[in-house]
């Protein structure tokens, strides 16, 4: 995974759509750091070392606001969702870890090794059977170290609100483009919309600035051209 560039010659995908193999060329030559697209794999699994099933885990604050007022009612600052998990496949190699370890994921970050929890399998009845393992799934949960930095810092519920708001401007501007084209480019306002991500706003002074005095805090002088 640290060997550098490669370009991507050729990929397989399966009915769903997701890739099963891609065939690249190396080359090393190329500037790492100016290549916008990157990705990290996991060596083939075998019977001897198969890959396992992780959970990624983050925390968020458990209030909205960073400091709450004697008047404040906590429930109106509590935030709706504080865990997020991740399904994920990891290296066999973390069957080694003991709880409490430390590691970290290439792209994500450093995590702390909680434990392995076992889950009962979809389909798995109440007499599965007493063997060790009959039945269930077992899956090693990770929880995510803060880096300190802005991004990790920032609360998720506020970015995850940021997301759905810029996500339902968006669908607003598609269809509000949508509209006009059926309208023969015309907004509903008769108006042909430019070609600009702007926002239409009018004009507050009319069509010329007004005089304004005092509207600037310079010291007025007389002009040294005035004969």
């Amino acid at each position: 995974m640290d060997w550098g560039n490669a370009i991507v010659r050729s990929k397989d995908t399966d009915n769903s759509g997701t890739i099963t193999a891609l065939v690249m060329e190396l080359h090393l030559a190329g500037d790492f750091k100016k290549t916008t697209k990157k990705i990290t794999w996991l060596a083939r699994p075998t019977p001897a070392h198969p890959l396992v099933d992780a959970v990624l885990i983050d925390y968020d604050y458990l209030i909205t606001k960073k400091k709450l007022e004697e008047d404040d009612d906590l429930q109106d600052f509590v935030t709706p969702v504080t865990e997020f998990r991740e399904d994920a496949l990891a290296d066999a190699n973390v069957r080694e870890l003991a709880r409490g370890d430390i590691v970290q994921f290439e792209r994500r970050g450093y995590y702390i090794f909680d434990g392995v929890v076992a889950t009962a399998e979809a389909g798995a009845g109440a007499g599965a059977g007493a063997g060790a393992g009959a039945g269930t799934q077992q899956t090693w949960e990770f929880i995510r170290i803060p880096d300190g930095r802005a991004a990790g810092l920032a609360s998720k519920a506020g970015a995850a609100q940021a997301s759905a708001e810029g996500k339902s401007a968006r669908a607003n501007d598609k269809n509000g483009k949508a509209a006009a084209d059926a309208a023969g480019g015309v907004d509903k306002y008769g108006v042909t919309p430019p070609d600009t991500k702007m926002y239409k706003v009018d004009v507050v002074v009319g069509t010329e600035a007004p005089a304004i005095e005092n509207a600037s805090k310079m010291y007025k002088v007389e002009s040294v051209y005035k004969v």
